[in-house]
């Protein structure tokens, strides 16, 4: 059990080498991506609310 283990975080080990991290220019850059894209996704979520109450007020 240990072997398999001791195996285990050898492999791990390796496979964080390989990891490429992002900057802090990138991650900085890609945060504000996100919430760009979340605030413009927000705003027409709203608009279409809006704009869907009105009309189903019109109905009534």
């Amino acid at each position: 059990m240990a072997k398999k283990n001791d195996g285990f975080l050898k492999s791990t080990k390796r496979e964080f080498k390989k990891i490429t991290w992002p900057t802090k220019n990138e991650t900085l850059n890609y945060s504000l991506l996100v919430i760009i894209v979340s605030v413009i996704t927000g705003l027409l979520i709203w608009l279409l609310d809006i704009v869907f109450g009105n009309i189903l007020g019109l109905m009534m």
